[in-house]
């Protein structure tokens, strides 16, 4: 079984790159950076994507810290809509690491 090839030095480019390497979890970055605390059917509607892929890149920002549930998703009841914003240092950490990798920063 071939193993997964890692360069030297790039630990830190792993997360900054499934984040920001996808066109839909960078747009919906972009998009709650400027319309914050919006529900995931607003954010789709906004960026004009299908739901489900909506929600699936958005579940997968929320784990990874860069976005903010509000409530957190583990203690909204049911019907209650959960709204996101960007987590701004988490996501400017990510984009430095991302940065030293390629030796923009």
């Amino acid at each position: 079984m071939p193993k997964y090839t890692r360069p030297a030095n790039s630990a830190n480019a792993e997360d900054p790159i499934q984040a920001f390497g996808n066109m839909v979890r960078a747009s919906i970055i972009g998009h709650l950076r400027e319309h914050p605390n919006e529900t995931r059917a607003e954010i789709a509607r906004a960026l004009d994507i299908p739901k489900p892929t909506a929600f699936n890149a958005i579940d997968k920002l929320v784990d990874q810290g860069m976005l903010i549930a509000d409530p957190p998703r583990d203690q909204a009841t049911r019907g209650q809509w959960i709204r996101y914003r960007v987590d701004d240092v988490v996501v400017s950490r990510m984009f430095w690491q991302l940065g030293q990798v390629i030796r923009e920063i």
